[in-house]
């Protein structure tokens, strides 16, 4: 979601920390490449995302950036249908 540049600068400056759960990847580790650099809020449009500013990105761990975008990719709950939504009159 955020260029290569970015993201690097981005990981260095939260120390590699996920800022939801303070999870630190270790410098040389291979799940640094995990790392997701995202807006604070998950909601955030993709369109929109990509012109946030530095300042307002942040690092997530892969199991949080999942956890918080689960919802999102569910859509918005569906009322239950009702039995008379079907019933036809004779």
């Amino acid at each position: 979601m955020i260029s290569g540049l970015l993201w690097v600068r981005v990981v260095k400056r939260e120390a590699r920390t996920c800022t939801n759960c303070s999870a630190q990847t270790p410098e040389g580790a291979a799940a640094v490449q995990d790392l997701v650099v995202a807006p604070a809020d998950p909601r955030t449009p993709t369109h929109e995302a990509v012109r946030t500013p530095e300042a307002e990105l942040r690092v997530w761990c892969p199991a949080c950036y999942t956890r918080a975008t689960r919802r999102l990719r569910r859509g918005p709950a569906v009322p239950p249908q009702t039995e008379a939504l079907f019933e036809m009159e004779p």
